[in-house]
């Protein structure tokens, strides 16, 4: 009698072996799958105080750094540094001698020239120039040489030439006395504002200097405190807010004031860090301040409170953020509130120690194609 092929024993570890299989292929697919699962990527949260921290120094909104166009020999410096200087007023001089000589030349050649053009005019009207030229003309017979114009047009034209060269020459000789004029001016330098000398580079005269070395002049009533807020604290700030100021060395008085001006361009502090500097207008200025002083200022936020910002992308459903929790991504339930320059105000739900994971769609895309 025949043995049943497919008899229960049988059956039964086909059926085994067919389920350890799948179970198997399953397995080794998702291992293989997990090790493509892209990298979790997160970030920390940003959190937003009701005031912002920064540090600065007293300047002026209205000042002038001043440099002579010209090198040359200082022979005249009246102030010296933390001296009143009035708009108009010389602070410095170079040696003129060189330069008073040339615009000397240059008015001399102008003279002759205009003696020389003054003859040519008074020539001109006796008709000196007109017989002058047709005397070549015929001497030479050149008038032969223009077929189709007539001798009086040639003597006009020639004529002219000789007029138009000589008011040239004399316009030439003006120009070069107004050059050598305004060479003189460059060397001496006036203070195109009311305030104080806040710099000299300089302190004595007699030395010889170049176009680098300046002057500054500041106007002390335009004093601020000019603060290096931090690039991630800019967008939280606003012209108006008020600020509190406190110098280094003023016992801890406390100086408010309000935002006066945020300057659009980005710049690096001393440390290497992108700033941006904001002026805070000082109310009731004090009169013993002095520019350069450093201090901090607290400046009033855009916020009443403390607040929790995250990448707007990472919100999903204006409601959940998927941050990671012992290693792994957990979706959490989140009261989410305004939303500007893509980041969203998060009014509960997080922790400020959350990271909140910004690739989570790829890395969920990626699981649900596993399973």
């Amino acid at each position: 009698m025949k043995n049943k092929i497919f008899n229960k024993r049988n059956l039964k570890n086909l059926l085994v072996t067919v389920v350890v299989s799948v179970v198997g292929i399953f397995v080794i697919t998702f291992l293989a799958n997990a090790q493509t699962l892209p990298k979790t990527q997160t970030a920390d949260l940003k959190v937003v105080g009701d005031v912002i921290q920064a540090d600065g120094s007293l300047t002026a909104q209205t000042q002038a750094a001043l440099t002579f166009q010209i090198g040359g020999k200082l022979t005249y410096l009246p102030l010296k540094e933390g001296d009143k200087v009035y708009q108009g007023e010389t602070i410095a001089s170079l040696d003129t001698t060189s330069l008073q000589e040339q615009l000397q030349i240059a008015a001399n050649n102008y003279e002759i020239t205009k003696n020389s053009t003054s003859q040519t005019q008074e020539q001109l009207g006796t008709g000196y120039y007109e017989s002058q030229q047709r005397t070549a003309l015929d001497t030479t017979n050149k008038i032969n040489n223009y077929s189709n114009i007539t001798e009086n047009t040639v003597v006009y034209d020639n004529v002219q030439r000789i007029v138009d060269d000589a008011l040239l020459t004399q316009n030439t000789a003006q120009i070069n006395v107004n050059l050598a004029g305004y060479a003189l001016s460059l060397a001496g330098l006036t203070s195109p504002i009311n305030g104080i000398i806040l710099h000299e580079d300089v302190t004595t005269p007699g030395v010889n200097i170049t176009p680098l070395t300046s002057f500054v002049v500041a106007d002390p009533n335009s004093m601020v405190f000019r603060a290096n807020v931090r690039q991630q604290d800019i967008n939280f700030i606003s012209v108006g807010n008020s600020a509190n100021v406190v110098l280094n060395g003023a016992n801890g008085q406390i100086l408010t004031g309000i935002v006066d001006r945020i300057y659009p361009q980005q710049t690096t502090d001393a440390n290497g860090e992108s700033v941006y500097e904001v002026d805070i207008k000082i109310n009731k200025l004090p009169t013993d301040l002095k520019f350069g002083q450093t201090g901090t200022v607290l400046i009033k936020s855009n916020f009443n409170q403390k607040v929790i910002l995250v990448p707007s992308w990472t919100v999903l459903s204006d409601s959940k953020v998927w941050v990671l929790s012992d290693g792994k991504p957990v979706l959490k339930n989140v009261r989410v509130g305004t939303t500007f320059d893509g980041e969203t105000e998060i009014m509960g739900g997080l922790s400020d120690n959350d990271k909140v994971i910004t690739n989570s769609q790829s890395i969920l895309t990626k699981l649900y194609s596993i399973l």
